[in-house]
């Protein structure tokens, strides 16, 4: 599969979800081939996963599109830096899953960028 042939793109909802959390790790961007088939990689990245099946949920399970491999997801830590004092904070962490093909892919680092609300 040449990922350079589909048109990736991020939707609206994660446009406007990245606009908000400038810390996050995970921006999807999603593509379909003629065939209909669909993709996704992380925006940034250059390996595409292809999805290949749906849970009752409606969640997609996705394979690497190079290799095949089954796309794995890693826990990423962002700290809450909301202290008094500049790097401070109330010990808080949010944590999102970054999916990651295990052949092709570094495993996301589990320290994410820190968040600094407002």
């Amino acid at each position: 599969m040449n990922d350079k042939k589909l048109e990736f793109s991020v939707d609206e909802e994660w446009l406007e979800y990245l606009r908000k959390n400038l810390w996050a790790s995970y921006i999807p961007e999603f593509a379909k081939d003629s065939n209909g088939n669909e993709f996704m990689r992380v925006n940034g990245r250059s390996v595409a996963y292809k999805a290949v099946s749906e849970n009752e949920q409606g969640r997609q399970k996705y394979e690497c599109a190079e290799c095949g491999q089954s796309i794995l997801s890693a826990k990423v830590a962002h700290t809450i830096r909301d202290g008094l004092f500049p790097l401070s904070g109330s010990g808080e962490v949010h944590y999102e899953s970054v999916p990651y093909c295990p052949k092709c892919e570094e495993e996301p680092n589990f320290y994410g960028s820190p968040i600094y609300p407002k």
